[in-house]
């Protein structure tokens, strides 16, 4: 899938109502032309992890996502890369699940 049709074709689901990651996704949306899609009202699979859709039907979730966003936003291209390499990936992804996890359940308690 080339960079530009992904762009395009992707919809990134986000949880508005939580707090940090809106302030996340408003730096993104200044920076980049993704597609931006509030999923606060969606099923918990979604306010889990960031999650990227395509029109075909696959999805993206998390650091992988993350690396997406990052792969079409202006100056985090370098993010994108240094987060792909082989010993930051699984890192990455090991730390991701707890802080999304935590982030999940303060969002379910709070609201």
């Amino acid at each position: 899938m080339d960079t530009e049709s992904s762009t395009k074709e992707g919809k990134v689901l986000f949880n508005e109502k939580c707090s940090i990651c809106n302030f996340e996704i408003k730096h993104y949306k200044k920076r980049s032309e993704l597609n931006f899609q509030d999923c606060s009202e969606m099923e918990d699979k979604y306010l889990k992890a960031l999650y990227v859709r395509f029109v075909d039907g696959s999805e993206l979730s998390g650091v992988d996502a993350f690396v997406y966003v990052w792969n079409n936003t202006k100056g985090y291209e370098w993010l994108a890369k240094l987060t792909s390499l082989p010993i930051v990936l699984p890192v990455a992804k090991a730390i991701y699940r707890p802080i999304a996890f935590i982030l999940f359940w303060r969002f379910k308690i709070f609201n």
